[in-house]
């Protein structure tokens, strides 16, 4: 199993951190090193425990599809989902709010449960581009929190 947690400091109210990345359509305009290129769901009802999303995921020039489903949602605390992408990997995301004097504490839990043996020698290079992808995604998901940069339209 692969399991990777980073915390990322916010200057912006938990409620507001929430509040974008719960909008789970606008997953890759903060998560272009993960290589998220679409994020779809069903627009006509509101975003709820069980609700189904499909990403796409490009890396090493391959697409991928992410089944995912919602398994907590509360508001301006924690939104944590599990997904199982086309190539067998079950991944399990929690990401948990905490406020603080400055922001918010974002902490990002990932397991993923490779899904053959291949994949499992590989899991320390998993683990590295997953750190590699989350420094750079968190970080501009930080800035576009920050600066202001999160209004639909």
């Amino acid at each position: 199993m692969v399991k990777v947690d980073y915390d990322v400091a916010i200057g912006r109210n938990p409620q507001e951190v929430f509040d974008y990345i719960t909008q789970v359509e606008r997953i890759p305009e903060w998560q272009s090193q993960a290589g998220v290129k679409k994020v779809t769901r069903d627009m006509a009802v509101p975003l709820a425990v069980g609700s189904s999303v499909r990403m796409e995921r490009q890396s090493r020039g391959r697409t991928a599809a992410i089944d995912c489903r919602v398994t907590v949602l509360e508001p301006g605390r924690e939104f944590d989902f599990r997904s199982m992408d086309s190539d067998g990997f079950a991944g399990d995301f929690r990401t948990t709010l905490t406020p603080t004097s400055d922001g918010t504490n974002l902490h990002w839990a990932v397991e993923m449960q490779p899904p053959n043996l291949l994949y499992r020698l590989l899991q320390p290079m998993i683990k590295r581009e997953i750190v590699k992808s989350a420094s750079v995604d968190f970080a501009n998901l930080r800035a576009r929190l920050e600066s202001g940069s999160t209004a639909s339209g």
